[in-house]
């Protein structure tokens, strides 16, 4: 029997059909530009057109997805695709599909990550962390800020949806406060969630406000903008040119990484407190997984242990990177998997 799994985010969306086994196994894959399609509806149809002859339908499925989920119907945050599982499984002939959101899935992957898949740069994760009693949580910076939290037992895996990327961000330095009455200007809102600054797209837009200052006007990243301006059919990946401009010895956007990176630390440190999340806080998301010495760097720690009197607990806290590109399609799989177990479909 196989599984179907799921990917669906602002960005990509990736489907793909995996094999029901103790660690599920990979059978085929397709990866598509969200935004060049007008629905996942019509994703999901032309996945299944080219599923090869030789692969079985899934008859038990779970897609990973950017939102929250309400009697299995959800809006995608950053597309507006409206999308509910009664349909997918007319569309498929699939009866057994689940949605659930993109960050919350990831924590039934936990159990079956090797070591391949994650880093850890703080704190030990032994086999009991791994396969806890106890709370974890996982933050992600990828086109959003995505939050969720779970608890692992030796029977069962119990996840807690959360959106608390879309709390109020709050400054803590005279920088984090311009920054923050900048966006409110630009984007002509009045106010600044956690995400508008911690994401890829957040990273984006410290850029901007940097090269904002008309002391910056002659920096090489302008005509960029102009570019990105001027041709908004024309992708340009701003945070991915960024990240490298400032490993590349660029002062200002080495700056902006910098801020970056201390918001980032501070909201994981804000989550682990909110959580207690003392089996570990994994942190997820294809910024982390492309720049892990970022993540793994002294302005993201120290910002994320710098909460006064429980800078202690902070520190002891392990800290997990996936590294896994796919860790969401395949902790999807891992759903779909432990769904066909408890119905007592083990192969």
């Amino acid at each position: 029997m196989n599984l179907l799994a799921g990917d669906l985010g602002g960005t990509k969306t990736i489907l793909a059909v995996y094999s029901n086994e103790n660690y599920p196994k990979k059978l085929f894959e397709k990866y598509y530009i969200s935004s060049e399609w007008e629905s996942f509806y019509s994703i999901f149809e032309d996945f299944f057109k080219h599923l090869p002859d030789h692969i079985s339908l899934p008859e038990y499925g779970c897609i990973g997805v950017a939102g929250p989920i309400k009697d299995q119907k959800v809006t995608i945050t950053n597309l507006g695709w409206n999308i509910e599982t009664e349909e997918l499984s007319q569309l498929s002939k699939i009866n057994n599909i689940e949605l659930i959101n993109d960050f919350s899935v990831l924590i039934y992957g936990i159990p079956f990550f090797k070591n391949d898949q994650y880093e850890v740069i703080q704190g030990t994760l032994n086999s009991e962390t791994k396969t806890n009693q106890e709370l974890v949580a996982i933050i992600g910076a990828g086109t959003g800020l995505g939050m969720s939290r779970g608890l692992i037992t030796p029977k069962n895996i119990f996840i807690f949806p959360s959106e608390g990327g879309h709390r109020e961000f709050s400054p803590r330095t005279e920088n984090e406060w311009e920054l923050v009455k900048w966006l409110k200007k630009k984007l002509t809102i009045q106010r600044v969630s956690i995400e508008r600054i911690v994401s890829g797209t957040g990273l984006g837009m410290i850029a901007r406000w940097k090269l904002d200052d008309p002391l910056n006007e002659n920096h090489p990243l302008q005509e960029t903008l102009k570019k990105m301006d001027s041709d908004k059919s024309a992708f340009t990946d701003l945070p991915a040119l960024v990240w490298e401009k400032a490993n590349n010895g660029d002062k200002l956007m080495s700056e902006a990484l910098q801020l970056w990176l201390n918001a980032y630390g501070s909201a994981a440190g804000d989550l682990a407190l909110q959580e207690l999340c003392s089996s570990g806080l994994w942190i997820s998301g294809g910024t982390a997984a492309k720049n892990l010495d970022g993540i793994n760097s002294s302005n993201f720690l120290n910002a994320f242990s710098n909460k006064g009197r429980f800078q202690s607990y902070l520190k002891e806290i392990p800290l997990i990177v996936l590294k896994d590109p796919e860790a969401t399609l395949f902790s999807s799989a891992c759903r779909a998997r432990l769904s066909a177990e408890s119905n007592g479909r083990l192969s």
